[in-house]
This record gives structure tokens, sequence and C-alpha cells, in this order.
């Protein structure tokens, strides 16, 4: 036999179901926002540090650097060598990876939110 809820809780019962189900719409709009967020700033990190053999690097630190033309005067060293691997960096994957490159005089190394790591062997310039 069922028994009907007085209209107090009824009400209640549907105010807690209104609130519970705009709460998780609210929570779905944040999370898509966020996906979409993370995949444009990873797309932007892509491209900024999307390097070949023979391209250009300015900046002194990770935050700065940046690929420009190789006449640029802000250019300080020349990509000589480029490897993606999965994280962790370490001394021994950054030897390795630059180990074909004997000019290479400097690396530099990019941490992407999906944990590949892109490894830029780098010569410094002479000006």
């Amino acid at each position: 036999m069922l028994m009907s809820l007085p209209a107090e809780q009824r009400s209640r019962a549907l105010g807690l179901r209104a609130f519970a189900a705009v709460a998780v719409a609210i929570l779905a709009v944040v999370g898509a926002i966020s996906c979409v967020l993370g995949f444009v700033r990873s797309v932007r990190d892509v491209e900024r540090f999307s390097a070949e053999i023979g391209d250009c690097v300015a900046g002194e630190t990770a935050a700065d650097a940046r690929i420009v033309a190789c006449e640029d005067p802000a250019a300080r060293r020349r990509v000589v060598d480029s490897a993606i691997r999965p994280s962790p960096v370490t001394e021994q994957v950054l030897d390795e990876a630059c180990s074909g490159s004997p000019t290479a005089d400097d690396v530099f190394w990019k941490t992407f939110e999906d944990g590949q790591v892109l490894i830029l062997c780098l010569e410094t310039l002479k000006r």
C-alpha cells in the first residue's frame, strides 16, 4: 500500500530535487568550460612550441621562450633536434634525446597537460 506524503513534505522534496538539478546543470557547464579552456591552452602551447629543426628560439627562460625568425635580433638559439617523450624528464632522458646532435649546447623542455614532454636540442647562435 502506497502512502502519499503530506503537502509540506512533498513541496520540500520537489524543492530539493529542483535545487539538485540546478546544481548538476551548473557543475556540467563549469566542467565543459574547463575542458574547452584546457584544450585551447594546450593548443596554444603546442603552436607556441611547435619548433622544427632550423627554427630559432628567443627568450632565456621557459616562461618567455618562443619561436622567432632567425634574423630576429631576439633569436638566441637554433633548434638542431627535437623529440617528444613521456613525462617525467630526467637528466638521462635529456642527454639521450640530444646525443645525436653534437652542436647542441643547450636543451629546452616543456611538459604539456597531456603528460608529453617536448625536448628541443639547441645550439647558441654566434653573432
